[in-house]
């Protein structure tokens, strides 16, 4: 979105560490960076969710398959606790050179697809002792979008992902490796580019579920008669021409009413959005048509009328927004100079909202 800008526990065999939030892209960006030479690193054309959708779904990954050499991983089993927590052991030595995932359980639950949204558990684990360094199993699990973005960055995860289903549980592995260096403080532009030992990488990940892509709950039958009508039109909602002027407040009215947990200013929160101008209608931006949804939090703030508006609805719920221009980007627009001093309107499904982990 362009314009939108904890306790130790002690086990027997380790101290694990409860994982704050990370992504994808943080967590198992190695494959994206190590993976795959040797071939075509041209862009693929883009791909909406509409067309993704009607592609015929990949044969589904057993156990044993993976990227780079699987069958080096083969010493590798995964079990859960009582408690929802990890234990990995590690049979011999894991000798590949290459960046290698593998899937240890082949869930049988639904299939990944491209535009879904998964609730995924994630550990990070020693490579040579099978220790679980940090982990959310014992947490929440983390909101990976499956789209275009993971897909240009990690693409072996990302047809990974869409060959498994709800239940599957992943390794992937990365060698020890060279890495550029940061450059040092005062070094000269000029300086030749030093490097630095990245130590082997070892991370887990289960597919925990896959999260609805549109609100979930009851219609509210009360309207605001100053907002526009909101249809819906293959499966996505459309905001109607607004009409009169709009309110000089922020105006938050529910569509649908939602029964998960409510969000919190802290929450890290994934949404579908449709936004449009108070002036004329003109949908200046939409997470339906890009066929990606859309997280936000506190260190990814969006506009005040967002913040504010959100805070408090319920996961599930489809709200309309009616922000004045100065709760959104008032006399400055966006940074590419849009939207000055306009009252907009977002139709928003609140899809997920997930709390920051405890701090250590």
């Amino acid at each position: 979105m362009s314009s939108f800008q904890t306790p130790e526990t002690t086990t027997p065999r380790r101290r694990r560490r409860l994982l704050p939030l990370v992504s994808l892209g943080v967590a198992g960006l190695f494959l994206a960076t190590a993976c795959a030479s040797g071939q075509d690193d041209t862009p693929e054309p883009h791909e909406d969710a509409a067309s993704a959708s009607q592609s015929a779904a990949p044969e589904r990954a057993a156990v044993g398959e993976g990227q780079g050499e699987p069958d080096a991983l083969e010493g590798l089993s995964f079990s859960e606790g009582e408690d929802g927590a990890p234990s990995v052991e590690v049979d011999g030595e894991l000798a590949t050179d290459q960046p290698t995932t593998r899937v240890l359980t082949a869930g049988e639950g639904d299939q990944v697809k491209e535009g879904d949204v998964l609730k995924m558990s994630i550990a990070v684990v020693d490579p040579a002792s099978g220790d679980v360094l940090a982990e959310n199993f014992t947490g929440d699990p983390e909101s990976v979008p499956v789209d275009q973005q993971l897909k240009s960055m990690n693409p072996e995860m990302h047809d990974l992902l869409v060959r498994n289903g709800v239940g599957s549980v992943v390794a992937a592995y990365s060698p020890e490796r060279e890495v550029p260096a940061p450059p040092a403080d005062g070094a000269s532009p000029s300086a030749s580019p030093s490097t630095q030992t990245q130590p082997a990488q070892l991370f887990v990940y289960k597919i925990e579920s896959i999260l609805p892509t549109q609100a979930q709950g009851e219609e509210v039958t009360e309207r605001d008669e100053r907002l526009p009508e909101v249809t819906v039109q293959d499966g996505r909602p459309v905001i109607a021409t607004p009409e009169g002027e709009a309110p000089e407040t922020l105006v938050v009215q529910p569509l649908i009413q939602g029964e998960g947990r409510e969000v919190a200013a802290e929450d890290a929160v994934t949404v579908h959005y449709t936004g449009v101008t108070w002036s004329d209608g003109s949908t200046f931006d939409s997470s339906w048509e890009s066929g990606s949804p859309f997280t936000f939090s506190p260190s990814r703030p969006v506009i005040e009328g967002w913040m504010t508006g959100l805070e408090g609805q319920r996961v599930g719920s489809r709200v309309l927004l009616s922000i004045p221009s100065e709760q959104a980007y008032g006399e400055q627009g966006t940074p590419t100079g849009d939207l000055k001093n306009e009252d907009l309107l977002f139709v928003v499904d609140i899809l997920d909202a997930q709390a920051p982990a405890p701090q250590n």
